[in-house]
């Protein structure tokens, strides 16, 4: 099946979410500006559907973190991770390192 391509409206602007049906009763569903894109039950996808603009919404306040964290990396180590972090879906370099840095 074909993916489908929408937007939601929220404080006049268009933010954009993709729906891919997979095998089974499960969607693949990304959002970047929710920072989403993974696969769930499609059950729950009316659900996700009605809470995404508060997921857009929290993660734009979480977007906007104020303190900064830097290190060095030599330029190979840079490409690795810049490869990884889209390799696996996240929508930055910083998000990705945030992820693995926090996870627990």
């Amino acid at each position: 099946m074909n993916s489908i391509h929408h937007s939601v409206s929220l404080n006049h602007r268009k933010y954009d979410y993709t729906v891919k049906p997979l095998s089974g009763s499960r969607v693949f569903f990304a959002c970047p500006a929710a920072n989403i894109s993974q696969e769930f039950p499609a059950e729950d996808l009316a659900e996700l559907l009605r809470d995404l603009p508060e997921l857009i919404l929290a993660e734009k306040n979480y977007s906007q973190a104020a303190e900064v964290v830097r290190f060095r990396v030599q330029p190979s180590e840079k490409q690795l991770i810049e490869q990884r972090a889209l390799a696996r879906g996240f929508p930055s370099v910083s998000a990705f390192i945030r992820h693995l840095a926090l996870a627990s």
